[in-house]
């Protein structure tokens, strides 16, 4: 787990097109050298970013060219590094008492490794979500992309 990254830091960092050149890692790969500090991708200042609040742009609100396509969009800049997990072997108590009482949106949930195992949101932990999970057999945390619009990316 590097971090997290929100929907609307993402969708304001493709609206200004914050894309590095598709081959900007060539020399790193060719040469075996580590990325280190460099970015990918060109810097939008947080002001540009805060400006935006609260009308962010939406998925709707972006155009991608072709060539966007191809080029990087370096987050390390923006992401919060140290986002609160939680172990998969927590019980719902423990996880629902860090929601509470931090005011969390979603919550990582990683395995020994520190290995992004899923994310459980709020809604995950209504109790008609719960029973659902339950009757399906299914872990708590597991998430399917469709049914959460309010999740963030894991990097």
């Amino acid at each position: 787990l590097y971090g997290t990254a929100s929907r609307y830091m993402l969708c304001t960092l493709l609206q200004r097109r914050a894309f590095g050149s598709p081959d900007v890692l060539d020399d790193y790969h060719d040469q075996g050298h580590d990325l280190g500090p460099r970015r990918l991708s060109p810097l939008v200042q947080w002001d540009t970013i805060e400006k935006a609040y609260p009308n962010y742009p939406t998925v709707d609100d972006i155009e991608m060219r072709d060539q966007d396509r191809d080029g990087w969009l370096d987050l390390r800049p923006y992401a919060n590094t140290a986002p609160y997990t939680v172990n998969e072997t927590a019980s719902i108590q423990r996880t629902y008492r860090l929601f509470r009482t931090l005011g969390l949106r979603f919550l990582c949930v990683v395995n020994h490794n520190n290995q992004v195992v899923g994310i459980i949101t709020r809604k995950d932990l209504l109790p008609e979500a719960l029973t659902d999970s339950l009757l399906r057999g299914r872990n708590a945390h597991t998430l399917d992309d469709e049914e959460d619009e309010d999740h963030h990316h894991i990097m």
